[in-house]
């Protein structure tokens, strides 16, 4: 009997340090999001202006990574791409209608462009057809009696 309740306890100690283990994994993991959503912002603020859309993405990624390994050295470079992945994904969740209008304003340029080519060739008809017709001056005046 004392043999089956100290393996009861045993086991019981067992899964209570299994379960502080990841715990602890589950809250170091939670801190390396919070910093990270943090040096994101950092980072963010730093890359507002750029000259170019790739130039900025991988000026951003580098920075990020070298800020993150700075603040948690123990992290491999699979682990903070790891995170800044999430963390991309958490804060650009919203950003899909960003693109989605950035698209919309193209096609929206595109076919203001082609109606502009339109409406010219459309005034120049015109001027060539209102150039041949006559003027009321030039019209022939009928004298009534």
């Amino acid at each position: 009997m004392i043999r089956t309740a100290l393996k009861l306890i045993i086991k019981v100690l067992e899964s209570r340090l299994v379960k502080s283990g990841l715990e602890e994994n589950i809250l170091k993991n939670k801190n390396y999001i919070t910093v990270g959503k943090a040096i994101w912002n950092i980072v963010d603020e730093n890359f507002r202006i750029s000259k170019t859309v790739e130039e900025k993405v991988l000026s951003k990624a580098d920075e990020f990574d070298k800020l993150l390994l700075a603040k948690f050295p123990e992290l491999s470079q699979s682990g903070v791409a790891e995170i800044r992945q999430a963390i991309a994904g958490e804060i650009n969740q919203g950003k899909s209608t960003v693109v989605d209008n950035s698209t919309l304003i193209k096609q929206l340029n595109d076919e203001n462009t082609e109606l502009k080519k339109e409406l010219a060739a459309l005034t120049e008809q015109f001027n060539k057809v209102q150039a041949l017709m006559p003027k009321p001056a030039d019209a022939p005046q009928t004298v009534q009696a």
